[in-house]
């Protein structure tokens, strides 16, 4: 019976080395992927740096922290020039999620 290249195949399980031109390759492929772009969502933090801002001075409670927050978050999910009511409507909803929340809560009181 001939070796047709399957499992048992002793060069399949050989480990091989890279080299060369092999190597510089694997290095600059490494290299990019730790150039890779920060995800879009980091934009946001802009904001988030405000609000932390004035709950951190006392200019906001923590509550209009939250307020301030949620809607930040739910306009920076959603494509420019979204509908109104639908903002509205999404911003209400994740308010309602986070009602009671009690990690949010002691984060936002630590302002």
């Amino acid at each position: 019976m001939t070796n047709g290249g399957g499992a048992n195949d002793p060069d399949a399980l050989r480990i091989h080395r890279l080299g060369g031109a092999g190597a510089a390759g694997a290095v600059e492929g490494a290299e990019a992927a730790d150039a890779a772009a920060p995800a879009e969502g980091v934009a946001a933090s802009d904001g988030v740096d405000a609000v932390a801002d004035a709950l951190a001075t006392g200019a906001i409670d923590a509550t209009e922290a939250r307020a301030q927050l949620v809607d930040e978050m739910v306009r920076a999910s959603l494509p420019a020039g979204s509908d109104p009511a639908l903002v509205e409507e999404i911003r209400a909803q994740v308010e309602a999620m986070l009602a009671g929340d009690p990690t949010l809560e002691r984060l936002l009181a630590r302002g």
